[in-house]
């Protein structure tokens, strides 16, 4: 709980303790006791209540107080003129009716004791948290976020305690300078890092507020840098056949997997081979390779976005599942827990350069387009949380538009002899690849 200081920046005092009540803070002080049974205006419970409410889910404390040393002159009814004291507003919120009583007894209770003469001694001020302390409380306290996204989080936590702006200071120590010269010391070299550190100071501060740690957010006015789009590398039908021809064995049938079907590599890595009654388990952190149904089931806590998505299957790929030589008593399709080592080799032996395992997935995500796949359609394939994410893999060239304006062409020239033939599926895929690259 808190009461106002008085000082001119109107910070608040804050009260520590259980439960106060009106006549219980008159009690605790002699001189006022006498008024514990027989309460004065001051603690009459309508009018006490008329500065507490409720304002989006958090109790607001609102009174005013006399501003020491300052007056106002004001006329009366009678055209007298008067000075009296200036007023100002103090409003205080809390995450609980309670804690708002509470405070606003102990502030009343300040105020009957200075009218009668007496000074009622202020509480004192607890001590405040610490704002690694604090962050880790409200890391750890997240339930429905993925265990990377928790990794993450720590990580940035680090970043920002090696920083002397953040390090050993407490939440009321943080301000909002602090915040933008941190922010932009960090985005001169590393933006992405700078907008994650800067995404979780802002949810840290905003439990802060939540929690009545804090009366404000001071990295609610820092701007996050916009994110800027990389290039996306694409193969070619020609780059994708060097790749697969220069790889091992029993790496094929992963960049295959990755090719035709667009799934992230940690899904493919985590994919197992379906047991009897796997549909009946409540909870699944790995992808399943039901050949029964022919298709390939990931989970919300495996998937990117959350959701849980099926992926499926041609006939090639059963094929390719099918003749795969299991190992007895192997759950896992893919004996590598991340990229194995045999990519990187198989890379260079093809003559290839900026390639990764997401390449193939991109390169999937395109040919999709490419071949006439709707975006809608693609964009629940991958299982992206937005359809603007599927939007980078629609890129036009030369003789797609082209040809659309020749087909709408056709409708108001209808005499006109046909120009060129619309382009090939294969033709407009590669030139799309070209544009992209």
């Amino acid at each position: 709980m808190g009461d106002s200081s008085g000082t001119e920046e109107g910070k608040e005092m804050t009260y520590s303790g259980g439960t106060v009540s009106a006549s219980a803070v008159l009690a605790n002080y002699p001189p006022l006791s006498r008024f514990a049974t027989a309460p004065p205006l001051y603690f009459r419970e309508e009018k006490v209540m008329k500065n507490i409410k409720c304002v989006d889910g958090k109790w607001i404390v609102d009174y005013s107080e006399k501003i020491p040393g300052a007056f106002v002159d004001r006329t009366d009814a009678k055209g007298r003129i008067r000075r009296v004291a200036k007023l100002r507003r103090v409003r205080v919120a809390f995450a609980t009716k309670t804690e708002a009583q509470n405070h606003l007894a102990v502030v009343v209770g300040r105020k009957a004791g200075k009218a009668l003469g007496i000074e009622v001694p202020a509480a004192t001020k607890p001590v405040d948290v610490l704002l690694a302390d604090f962050a880790e409380t409200v890391i750890s306290q997240q339930t429905e976020v993925r265990p990377k996204t928790l990794s993450d989080q720590r990580n940035s936590l680090k970043a920002l305690m090696r920083s002397p702006l953040f390090k050993d200071k407490t939440l009321s120590q943080v301000t909002t300078e602090a915040i933008a010269l941190y922010h932009a010391e960090r985005g001169t070299n590393h933006k992405s890092s700078a907008n994650s550190e800067l995404c979780l100071l802002k949810l840290v501060l905003r439990k802060a507020v939540e929690w009545g740690k804090l009366d404000r957010n001071p990295a609610d006015t820092v701007k996050p840098y916009r994110s800027e789009l990389t290039r996306l590398r694409i193969l070619t039908d020609e780059e994708a056949e060097l790749l697969l021809n220069a790889a091992t064995p029993q790496l094929v049938p992963v960049l295959r997997l990755l090719l035709t079907t667009a799934m992230r590599p940690h899904e493919v890595f985590n994919l197992y081979w379906a047991n009897d009654g796997w549909e009946n388990e409540k909870k699944l952190t790995t992808a399943i390779l039901s050949l029964e149904k022919k298709r390939i089931f990931i989970p919300g806590d495996l998937a990117k976005n959350g959701k849980d998505r099926w992926v499926s299957l041609s006939a090639d790929l059963v094929r390719m599942f099918r003749g795969l030589s299991r190992i007895e008593g192997a759950a896992k399709v893919f004996p590598y827990k991340n990229c194995p080592y045999g990519f990187g080799a198989a890379v260079r032996a093809a003559g290839l350069k900026n390639v990764t395992l997401y390449t193939l997935k991109h390169t999937a995500c395109s040919t999709m387009i490419a071949d006439g796949t709707d975006i809608v359609t693609v964009s629940e394939i991958v299982g992206h949380a937005d359809i603007k994410m599927t939007a980078r893999y629609c890129h036009s060239c030369d003789k797609s538009k082209l040809d659309a304006v020749e087909r709408i062409s056709r409708h108001y020239f209808k005499d006109a002899p046909v120009v060129d033939r619309p382009a090939e599926p294969s033709e407009a895929r590669q030139e799309a690849r070209q544009t992209a690259n």
